[in-house]
Protein backbone atom coordinates (compact mmCIF):
# COMPACT_ATOMS: atom_id res chain seq x y z
CA UNK A 1 0.00 0.00 0.00
CA UNK A 2 1.57 3.34 -1.01
CA UNK A 3 1.87 6.04 1.65
CA UNK A 4 -1.11 8.34 1.93
CA UNK A 5 -0.61 12.08 2.53
CA UNK A 6 -1.89 12.91 5.99
CA UNK A 7 -4.18 15.58 4.50
CA UNK A 8 -6.08 12.80 2.72
CA UNK A 9 -6.76 10.67 5.81
CA UNK A 10 -10.11 12.31 6.65
CA UNK A 11 -11.37 11.61 3.11
CA UNK A 12 -10.35 7.94 2.87
CA UNK A 13 -12.82 5.08 3.11
CA UNK A 14 -11.13 3.45 6.09
CA UNK A 15 -13.78 0.73 6.26
CA UNK A 16 -11.96 -1.20 3.54
CA UNK A 17 -8.62 -1.22 5.37
CA UNK A 18 -7.36 -3.98 7.63
CA UNK A 19 -6.53 -3.35 11.25
CA UNK A 20 -2.78 -3.48 10.46
CA UNK A 21 -3.18 -0.97 7.64
CA UNK A 22 -5.12 1.37 9.94
CA UNK A 23 -2.39 1.10 12.58
CA UNK A 24 0.27 1.91 9.98
CA UNK A 25 -1.71 4.92 8.74
CA UNK A 26 -2.10 6.13 12.30
CA UNK A 27 1.64 5.79 12.94
CA UNK A 28 2.44 7.70 9.73
CA UNK A 29 -0.04 10.41 10.68
CA UNK A 30 1.44 10.77 14.18
CA UNK A 31 5.00 10.79 12.88
CA UNK A 32 4.31 13.56 10.40
CA UNK A 33 2.77 15.84 13.01
CA UNK A 34 5.84 15.73 15.24
CA UNK A 35 8.99 17.50 14.14
CA UNK A 36 12.26 17.14 16.00
CA UNK A 37 13.57 20.48 17.20
CA UNK A 38 17.34 20.79 17.34
CA UNK A 39 18.70 22.11 20.60
CA UNK A 40 22.09 23.67 19.91
CA UNK A 41 24.85 23.61 22.50
CA UNK A 42 26.55 26.82 23.57
CA UNK A 43 29.65 25.80 21.61
CA UNK A 44 27.61 25.18 18.44
CA UNK A 45 25.81 28.52 18.79
CA UNK A 46 29.09 30.34 19.33
CA UNK A 47 30.60 28.79 16.19
CA UNK A 48 27.44 29.54 14.16
CA UNK A 49 27.26 33.15 15.38
CA UNK A 50 30.99 33.72 14.74
CA UNK A 51 30.61 32.57 11.15
CA UNK A 52 27.45 34.67 10.78
CA UNK A 53 29.47 37.75 11.75
CA UNK A 54 31.94 36.90 8.96
CA UNK A 55 29.36 36.10 6.28
CA UNK A 56 25.58 36.04 6.14
CA UNK A 57 25.61 33.60 3.19
CA UNK A 58 28.28 30.89 3.67
CA UNK A 59 28.78 28.58 0.68
CA UNK A 60 28.06 24.87 0.93
CA UNK A 61 31.73 23.98 1.53
CA UNK A 62 31.97 26.40 4.45
CA UNK A 63 28.70 25.07 5.90
CA UNK A 64 29.91 21.47 5.57
CA UNK A 65 33.21 22.31 7.25
CA UNK A 66 31.42 24.03 10.15
CA UNK A 67 28.93 21.18 10.42
CA UNK A 68 31.75 18.63 10.78
CA UNK A 69 33.53 20.81 13.34
CA UNK A 70 30.47 21.20 15.60
CA UNK A 71 28.95 17.77 14.91
CA UNK A 72 25.80 18.86 13.06
CA UNK A 73 24.29 17.94 9.72
CA UNK A 74 24.93 20.48 6.97
CA UNK A 75 21.15 20.83 6.51
CA UNK A 76 20.81 22.00 10.12
CA UNK A 77 23.53 24.60 9.57
CA UNK A 78 21.81 25.77 6.38
CA UNK A 79 18.44 26.16 8.12
CA UNK A 80 20.07 27.88 11.10
CA UNK A 81 21.57 30.49 8.73
CA UNK A 82 18.23 30.96 6.97
CA UNK A 83 16.48 31.59 10.29
CA UNK A 84 19.32 33.78 11.59
CA UNK A 85 19.19 36.00 8.48
CA UNK A 86 15.44 36.42 8.99
CA UNK A 87 16.05 37.45 12.61
CA UNK A 88 18.82 39.84 11.49
CA UNK A 89 16.50 41.50 8.94
CA UNK A 90 13.74 41.89 11.57
CA UNK A 91 16.18 43.45 14.04
CA UNK A 92 17.54 45.78 11.37
CA UNK A 93 14.02 46.90 10.39
CA UNK A 94 13.09 47.57 14.04
CA UNK A 95 16.29 49.54 14.55
CA UNK A 96 15.68 51.66 11.45
CA UNK A 97 12.10 52.37 12.54
CA UNK A 98 13.40 53.51 15.91
CA UNK A 99 16.02 55.77 14.29
CA UNK A 100 13.40 57.34 12.01
CA UNK A 101 11.07 57.92 14.95
CA UNK A 102 13.91 59.44 16.98
CA UNK A 103 15.00 61.80 14.18
CA UNK A 104 11.40 63.00 13.69
CA UNK A 105 11.20 63.95 17.38
CA UNK A 106 14.23 66.26 17.21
Amino acid sequence: MPPVPHQMLPYMNVGTLSRTELQLLNQLHCRRKRRHRTIFTDEQLEALENLFQETKYPDVGTREQLARRVHLREEKVEVWFKNRRAKWRRQKALFLRGVRKWTKME
